[in-house]
């Protein structure tokens, strides 16, 4: 089953989008939950949706690498005192590890456990008693734990340990991992954290029940997230906590009007009306408040116009002032000094002088007219025009001079304005009426005819209006500011409320939107989980129906139903073609059944870093047929995957040897002291049953020879391939080979010397040198493979059959040493 990731949700939501017979507006909505958080609130507040790219593949997770179980070591772990290994075969396979309850089995188990996730499901949520009875009671030295592991990729493998203090409690442990040559490093360096919560390879009789007992909505979620479909969780609680926030959204504002009425009612600001009335319609006027809330708009706050008119008022520069005076006085000065002299009758005399001169330029040399006296001739023209310019220019000297006074007088009184209306008002906040006195006397000064005064008073005057202005000035700033800041506020309160009000009008326009959208992906939701489950549901179906046996009882499909809290895993059955609820009508044994049905697809998925599983008691609660039905499943399984299965039931060995199937079997046994032991069972061992059933075809007299030495022949070949299979496996996984590029050579690796050559020399067409590495193995090697492959030919040469398979025992141990 190929997890179809994040990339494969969002394609087969966007190309269900593509042809959904949904609004527009929620179709964008779908896409920008597909975009992220921030861009759905970006849609939901109106901003056009882009197209959602491929997301690219999580990075953050290290790409976890493919693992076996090479060893278990435990020292004054629960049910085992002094240390104890049980030692295991790295590769596909099944071993079954078995011992009366009590014995120290299942210890092995829950020690594995508990070093590669630090916890143990057994005890989850147990009294304190389970967590308390941990430590060994026969043992006084430090606990600790030892899991042996082979590591694809990593030559020598790795190792999980846990150690304790002597006096330290379960959770005080110290876990570390150690890859061979490498300094000590975290466990999660193997990148386990997802994959155990996704394909957890233990699984104990206490989960094997709680698997179909537990919260439905625990089923749903491990197998959608098995699934790869966590996805579409994210997107729909994305959707739904955008509806959730947009419903509030939509009634924010009404619930917020209330008390920004009574604010308004209690403010005396004249604008605090008129957002009463642009309140007071069925929809307000937000436009009209947003002006109101700028906080300096007063305009009709006749108050607030008269401080502001105080706040301008400006006297210009004093050193303007002191040049005007200066510019008067020298003109008063000039007049005067021109009034001593004749200048004032100078400008007649020009006159005169002018009009002589016209009548001497029309008769020239002829006596004076007026004073009929001297003749007026060239002398005297130039005399007269000399006297002319000087005139002139005494009369312009005098009219400059009052020109300048004139001019200095207009520019004094306008330099300061005369006294300004607001003034002349009576304002509670800034008293005034000192400033317009000075003010008025301002005035009437700078009106007086009196130059001359104006000169000598000007300036005291100008200061005493100064600083009679700047208190005024700074008191109506005062006031402005305590205005403005009793109003901000509300102005503050008016703009926030305007902004909620906008969005929740959007809200209400999009809300219908996003529920169609939510009610969309739920549909197409649902259509994509139980696509994606249809593979699982199959293999669980056949799991189910070599499990059963006799049992009236078949599985049907499995669906992903519901959502939300009501979220569940549909099981249909039907008890003779009638359909039922598994929960009610199957036994516990096909309840447990069940369980591992789907306990077993969901830990076996390609994407999972564990190649191996441990189950612990699985057994119980079966009757016999199913047992063998159980046998059947585990060697199907263990032909993919390393299976450890422990179990105090001798139905589940006895089921292996009849099926003469091919496991490994481990005989737990607890001493004195909880001194546990382990040793292999002769029934066990396939290389052994083989060769014990080629015994028995020896001594069968009943059999013709012709029929007894091909079955020989071929059982010792078995005998030998399994023994050379396990040297391949064992080998390449301890130099770091993927385990998939060693099945590969053992399947190319057709017949049984080039199995052999590929065991004994690393390659299956070194032929040639298969001789002398045989008679490294064992003297009698070459003989016995030579003998049994013609036996198997029907080569019928006399041959002393058990002294033959005897040698081939010696063989294959020689073998399983190396």
């Amino acid at each position: 089953m190929t997890d179809p990731g994040p990339d494969t949700v969002d394609q087969l939501i966007l190309s269900h989008l593509d042809e959904a017979d949904l609004p527009e507006p929620a179709k964008e909505l779908v896409l920008a939950a597909l975009l992220g958080e921030e861009d759905l609130a970006a849609a939901v507040g109106g901003t056009p949706t882009r197209r959602p790219l491929p997301r690219p593949p999580e990075a953050d997770d290290p790409e976890p690498v493919g693992t076996y179980l090479t060893g278990i070591e435990v020292t004054g772990f629960r049910g085992i005192g002094p240390t104890a290994t049980l030692s295991l075969v790295p590769g596909p396979g099944l071993t079954i590890v078995t011992g009366r309850n009590g014995s120290g089995k299942s210890s092995f188990a829950e020690a594995a456990e508990f070093a590669l996730t630090a916890t143990n499901k057994r005890w989850a949520g147990r009294g304190s008693i389970w967590q308390e009875g941990w430590r060994n009671l026969h043992h006084t030295g430090e606990p600790s734990i030892r899991v042996r592991l082979g590591v694809e990729g990593h030559p020598r493998g790795a190792t999980v340990e846990c150690h304790w203090a002597a006096d330290g409690r379960l959770d005080d442990c110290t876990r570390f991992l150690q890859l061979a040559g490498k300094p000590r490093q975290s466990v999660s360096e193997l990148g386990w954290d997802k994959p155990l919560e996704l394909y957890r390879p233990f699984l104990s009789y206490a989960e094997l029940g709680g698997l179909l007992s537990g919260k439905p909505s625990e089923m749903y979620d491990s197998l959608q997230r098995i699934l790869g479909l966590g996805r579409l969780v994210e997107i729909e609680k994305l959707l739904k906590d955008a509806r959730k926030a947009t419903q509030d959204r939509r009634y924010l504002a009404a619930q917020q009007l209330p008390a920004l009425r009574e604010l308004l009612a209690a403010h005396p600001d004249p604008r605090a009306r008129r957002a009463e009335q642009a309140l007071a319609g069925r929809r307000a006027d937000l436009e009209q408040l947003e002006l109101l809330a700028v906080a300096d708009d007063a305009a009709d706050d006749a108050d607030v116009t008269s401080l502001r008119q105080l706040d301008v008022l400006q006297l210009p520069d004093r050193t303007q002032l002191v040049a005007d005076i200066e510019r008067l006085r020298d003109a008063l000065h000039r007049i005067e000094s021109l009034a001593a002299t004749p200048a004032s009758e100078a400008r007649a005399l020009a006159g005169l002088l002018r009009d002589a001169l016209r009548h001497y330029d029309t008769h020239p040399g002829q006596p004076c007219p007026v004073c009929a006296g001297r003749p007026l001739d060239d002398a005297w023209a130039e005399h007269a025009r000399t006297e002319l310019r000087r005139l002139t220019e005494r009369a312009e000297q005098l009219d400059e001079a009052h020109r300048t006074k004139q001019e200095t007088l207009r520019v004094l009184r306008q330099r300061i304005p005369t006294l300004p209306p607001v003034l002349k008002l009576d304002l509670d906040a800034v008293p005034t009426a000192d400033l317009r006195i000075t003010w008025q006397h301002w005035d009437n000064l700078i009106a007086s005819e009196d130059p001359h005064k104006i000169c000598e008073v000007v300036l005291g005057t100008f200061d005493t209006l100064r600083s009679a202005l700047h208190p005024v000035q700074a008191a109506a700033r005062r006031a402005l500011e305590q205005r403005q800041q009793a109003w901000q506020p509300v102005a503050d309160q008016i703009r926030a409320w305007v902004e909620t009000e906008r969005a929740s009008r959007r809200a209400a326009q999009v809300l219908p939107d996003i529920r169609k959208a939510i009610e969309w992906l739920r549909a197409v939701g649902e259509r994509i989980r139980n696509e994606k489950l249809a593979p699982l549901t199959t293999q669980t179906t056949e799991i189910w129906n070599t499990l059963r046996h006799e049992s009236n009882v078949s599985l049907g499909e499995i669906r992903l139903a519901g959502t939300g809290t009501t979220r569940r895993v549909d099981l249909n059955v039907e008890v003779d073609g009638v359909p039922g609820a598994a929960l009610g009508v199957m036994s516990q044994g096909e309840l447990h059944s069940l369980a591992l049905a789907l306990f077993l697809p969901r830990a076996t998925v390609s994407e999972s870093p564990f190649r191996f599983l441990v189950i612990d008691d699985p057994v119980q609660s079966m009757d016999p047929i199913k047992v063998y039905g159980l046998a059947r499943v585990l060697a199907d399984v263990a032909r993919h995957r390393q299976v450890i299965v422990f179990t105090h039931d001798d139905r589940l060995p006895a089921a292996v040897r009849h099926l003469q199937l091919a496991a490994r079997i481990l005989v737990v046994s607890r001493l004195a002291n909880s001194r546990v032991t382990v040793a292999g069972d002769r029934h066990g061992d396939p290389a052994a049953r083989y060769l014990d059933d080629a015994a028995a075809v020896a001594r069968d007299e009943q059999l013709a020879p012709a029929v007894r030495g091909p079955i020989v022949g071929n059982l010792i070949r078995d005998a030998l391939e399994f023994t050379c299979h396990e040297l391949i496996r064992t080998r390449d996984l301890q130099a770091g080979k993927a385990v998939a590029e060693t099945e590969a050579a053992i399947d190319d690796a057709n017949g049984l010397r080039p199995t052999l050559a590929l065991a004994l020399l690393g390659d299956p067409r070194r032929l040639g040198d298969l001789t002398r590495a045989l008679n490294r193995v064992h003297p009698d090697a070459n003989r016995v493979v030579t003998v049994a492959n013609n036996l198997s030919h029907g080569d019928q040469a006399s041959a002393d059959l058990i002294a033959l398979i005897d040698d081939a025992r010696r063989v294959v141990e020689r073998l399983s040493r190396r």
